[in-house]
């Protein structure tokens, strides 16, 4: 009996060790921190961000549609909002590049934000594509996001791609182009 339970546990401590280890590598490069917390935004898993973000309170982010975020009180609210309006997140990465120097690492990513939302009794999907970058830091051991800023990586959601502007026609030699200066004329 005591050989079992001995053996129990020891098993608990190496399952214990191994989840921690685990976690613990999780955060030990930047890759693996942004990884992380990509999967948390899509397990709307607060705690785990919270922990993989800096609480500085002059620190700044960018969203979409505007939205600035200074410190993590305003920066969590706005998680929990969008925790709370989706029913449902997705994230894939297509693409994620990451550069270190010393304590400090930066990143360039793109993905999808996938979200669905309740309208009536429909589950509504919008697919987001982005773009993001961003700002870590080592801390203790451990990789934190200072700051990032997200945007679309189409200008137009939802429609056709932009097209170039026309070719405008050679002006005659001598000419000035005056095509970027204000109308002074009053018009």
């Amino acid at each position: 009996m005591i050989r079992l339970n001995l053996v129990a546990s020891w098993s608990l401590i190496l399952i214990i060790g191994t989840a921690t280890a685990g976690i613990a590598s999780e955060l030990s490069d930047p890759e693996s921190a942004i990884r992380r917390m990509v999967r948390a935004n899509a397990e709307k898993d607060l705690p785990t961000l919270s922990r993989l973000m800096a609480h500085d309170a002059d620190i700044i982010s960018y969203g979409v549609a505007g939205r600035k975020y200074i410190g993590w009180p305003e920066l969590e609210q706005g998680i929990r909002d969008e925790f709370a309006n989706a029913q449902k997140l997705e994230i894939p990465i297509h693409e994620l590049k990451v550069w270190t120097k010393g304590d400090l690492a930066w990143y360039a990513m793109e993905l999808d934000y996938i979200r669905y939302v309740t309208d009536g009794a429909v589950l509504k999907r919008t697919v987001l594509p982005m773009r993001e970058t961003g700002v870590l830091e080592r801390r203790d051991g451990r990789w934190q996001l200072l700051s990032w800023h997200e945007s679309f990586r189409s200008a137009q959601l939802g429609g056709p791609p932009a097209r170039p502007p026309a070719a405008t026609p050679p002006r005659p030699a001598g000419e000035a182009d005056t095509s970027s200066l204000p109308n002074m004329s009053g018009e």
